[in-house]
């Protein structure tokens, strides 16, 4: 519970004695860097594949050349599976904390 409290902390979601604050400012900066980043990833892959590279064989299983094509289908299903396991995991704890403060509210004013 403090892993993930300190995580919605830093994207500016504080939940606390029952109550749950937005820091709006912290939220928008937290997705602008996010942005940012994902941003630079995409340039660097665009830039790669016009000149005619890409090396993600070790973690996504694809490596593009000047000459070839290679595509690993165990890594590539592995890696997607991964990713999406991982945001699935995500956006559960997501959803158990916010029906938990829900609960936790709900049970206040009653």
């Amino acid at each position: 519970m403090e892993e993930q409290n300190d995580l919605f902390k830093k994207i500016g979601i504080d939940i606390e004695n029952e109550k749950i604050e937005i820091d709006l400012g912290k939220t928008k900066a937290f997705f602008n860097s996010l942005q940012s980043m994902l941003q630079q990833k995409a340039q660097k892959v665009q830039q790669d594949l016009t000149e005619g590279k890409l090396d993600m064989e070790e973690s996504v299983g694809i490596k593009i050349d000047d000459e070839q094509i290679k595509i690993d289908l165990a890594k590539t299903k592995s890696f997607i599976e991964e990713l999406g396991q991982r945001i699935e995991g995500f956006v559960q704890e997501l959803d158990k904390t916010v029906e938990k403060t829900v609960n936790q509210l709900e049970k206040k004013d009653v």
